[in-house]
Order: C-alpha cells, then sequence, then structure tokens
C-alpha cells in the first residue's frame, strides 16, 4: 500500500504539472498571442523550473527522514493553483506596454506565473526516490519505475487536458480542481508519516534495555 501510494503521488504531481504547461499559453495569449515565441516561453521556464525542482529537491531529501517535507512542498504548489486565475490577469497587465510588445514579453511573464508551481513540483520526484527506496541493490529498478510512472502522468496529463478539460470546462476550473487535488494529496502525506529508510518501514524510537543499552523497534 505504502509503495502504491507514492506511485500515486507521482502520477498526480506529474499530471498536474504538465497540465498546467498546456493550459500556460491561455493565460498569456490575450496579451501575447499564441505565436511560437509564447510556446518557446512556456517550454523553456518548465524545463527550467524542473531542472532547478531536481537539484533542490534532492537536497531537502537528503536531509528529510520523512515525507512530511514531501507534504509540505506539494500543499505550497496547490495554493499556486489555486491563486493563479485570481492574479494572473492583474500581474500580466501590471507588467505594461513594453513588456507586452517585446518579444521576451512571454517569457518573463511565463516565467513569473509558472516557475513558482513548477519549480515545486519539480522537486517532487527526487524526494519521492528516497521514500521508495528500498536497497542498493534494487535502486536501479525502482528510480527506473519511479520515473516511468511520472511520465506516464505526464503523458496522461497533456493529453486528457488537450481532447477533455479544455474543450468541457474553463480554463479557471482545470487550474483549481488541480490546485484541490494537490491540496489534498499534500495534506495526506503532512498527516500520514512514512519514514525514509531502507526495509520502506516504519522505524520506532529507541529504548533502553536493562543494561543501558539502546534497541530499535520497527514496525512496516
Amino acid at each position: 500500500m505504502r509503495i502504491y501510494a507514492l506511485y500515486l503521488t507521482s502520477v498526480s504531481c506529474g499530471f498536474c504539472m504538465m497540465s498546467l504547461e498546456i493550459l500556460g499559453p491561455r493565460y498569456l495569449s490575450p496579451r501575447f498571442g499564441s505565436s511560437v515565441d509564447v510556446w518557446a516561453a512556456i517550454i523553456s521556464v518548465f524545463i527550467l523550473s524542473l531542472s532547478i525542482g531536481y537539484w533542490l529537491g534532492g537536497r531537502i531529501a537528503d536531509k528529510a527522514r520523512t515525507n512530511n517535507p514531501l507534504g509540505w512542498i506539494i500543499l505550497a504548489a496547490s495554493a499556486f493553483f489555486l491563486l493563479l486565475p485570481a492574479y494572473t490577469h492583474g500581474l500580466v497587465e501590471g507588467l505594461g506596454k513594453d513588456v507586452h510588445t517585446a518579444r521576451w514579453g512571454s517569457l518573463l511573464a511565463g516565467a513569473l506565473l509558472f516557475l513558482p508551481p513548477s519549480l515545486l513540483l519539480g522537486c517532487v520526484s527526487p524526494m519521492l526516490v528516497k521514500l521508495v527506496f528500498i536497497g542498493a541493490d534494487q535502486v536501479g529498478r525502482t528510480t527506473g519505475t519511479l520515473y516511468a510512472i511520472s511520465a506516464f502522468g505526464n503523458v496522461v496529463g497533456i493529453l486528457a487536458t488537450d481532447y477533455i478539460l479544455l474543450e468541457a470546462f474553463h480554463l479557471n476550473t482545470s487550474t483549481i480542481a488541480m490546485g484541490v487535488v494537490l491540496a489534498i494529496t499534500g495534506v495526506l502525506h503532512i498527516l500520514i508519516t512514512l519514514q525514509a529508510d531502507r526495509n520502506g518501514t516504519t522505524t520506532l524510537p529507541a529504548v533502553a534495555n536493562e543494561n543501558g543499552g539502546e534497541t530499535a523497534a520497527e514496525a512496516s
């Protein structure tokens, strides 16, 4: 059950990440159009956010002993999804006419709007790797499976957004719905503690024995 919960987290975050990338140009098009420059800006922002997120998430994972930090990262990402419809118009309009007419304007707007949430979601994969890690002899298989599942979530997010969400739902509705999903996921990770150790078990505090030594009990 533990491993499937972590895989489901990977799918959910991967779905939301790529869905936001597909929705991104719709948020920019009223001021910047839908040219190749806009798409280049969106793709660049998301690749950059993944690069930074992988780096940052790896460092957080090295220090984390449980899934609690992961929960807060996902919850922070959900806040940006939930608030994005409210502040997008004001932020884009506030950039001014010079930015609106500049070729690089969509890159700046895209970075301001989408870099924070996508960077936070980029932190998720390296943090999940530590939580699903069960031994050095299976590190390749474990990591490969996790990233394959995440990529599956990416593909589903792209196709579902293109064929379903953009056709059946308002842009803001889709973004808020994903924010709710991320919020629930984050809260569950905060409330339900999973230890990051070799055997995938929950380690209990050490207790003193009669000789003054310590023993540690483990429960799966």
